[in-house]
């Protein structure tokens, strides 16, 4: 590949919760990512191959790509939680993908693209979704990642290695643990942390952003030096919801 694409396919096929088409792209290659909380790290959309975010969304078939998450609201958009506005990032993504602007690339030419890079596993989408193989191989080389999942109930333990199990309340953080997650728990508002079990998300405005998720790299499952869970409070456009939730 003579020049960095802006993005890639990384992954077409079936997903890994019901079946029904998904894609993975890999986006941020060319250019550095401007999102203030993670800073510079190739971002990774999955999403529906075959549906636009919103329309997968208000029926119901986000389940693909999002399975169990109760961020996803009632199956129709109502009293969805998720931080993700999906206007922006899924949407725009997909739409290039239905353009062909992204094209499709190796394993090994997926790990290539992601040699030396922090990447954000899942912008959109739970990685849980697209085989472990995938993720496992392409971030091989990378110097680091994000990652987390709601289906840490219904998947093998060796997904603890590349993700944190997210969690909605204490019930949830005993339960993933004991699995031998650690976790990122959302809370109802600030400074819910229970100390020695888990410190603030230091990239977020609670912790007064002391840094970004591209330096911090406590959020990479079991594999990185951290050993403490994480916690921070409900944030983002669907924040009044996930507050009830984790209430």
């Amino acid at each position: 590949m003579s020049k960095t694409p802006a993005g890639v396919i990384l992954f077409e096929g079936p997903s890994q919760i019901d079946g029904k088409p998904i894609v993975v792209i890999a986006t941020g290659l060319a250019k550095a990512s401007r999102n203030a909380k993670t800073g510079a790290m190739v971002q990774t959309y999955i999403i529906r191959a075959d549906i636009h975010p919103l329309e997968a969304v208000r029926s119901g078939e986000d389940a693909s790509i999002c399975g169990t998450c109760p961020h996803r609201g009632d199956g129709t958009g109502k009293d969805r939680s998720c931080y993700v506005t999906l206007i922006h990032g899924p949407r725009t993504v997909f739409e290039a993908y239905k353009r062909g602007v992204y094209p499709k690339v190796t394993a090994a030419e997926g790990r290539a693209l992601l040699a030396g890079r922090m990447v954000r596993l899942g912008t959109y989408g739970d990685p849980a979704a697209a085989p472990f193989s995938i993720w496992s191989y392409v971030t091989g080389a990378a110097q680091g990642w994000t990652g987390y999942t709601h289906q840490w109930r219904a998947i093998p333990a060796m997904w603890s290695r590349l993700v944190m199990a997210s969690a909605d309340s204490l019930a949830d953080v005993s339960e993933a643990q004991a699995k031998g997650y650690r976790t990122f728990r959302v809370t109802a508002s600030e400074g819910e942390n229970v100390k020695g079990l888990e410190v603030i998300c230091p990239a977020s405005e609670e912790a007064g952003k002391k840094t970004e998720c591209a330096a911090c790299r406590a959020c990479m499952g079991t594999s990185g030096k951290a050993k403490v869970s994480i916690a921070i409070a409900a944030h983002g456009g669907g924040a009044k919801h996930a507050r009830k939730r984790a209430s």
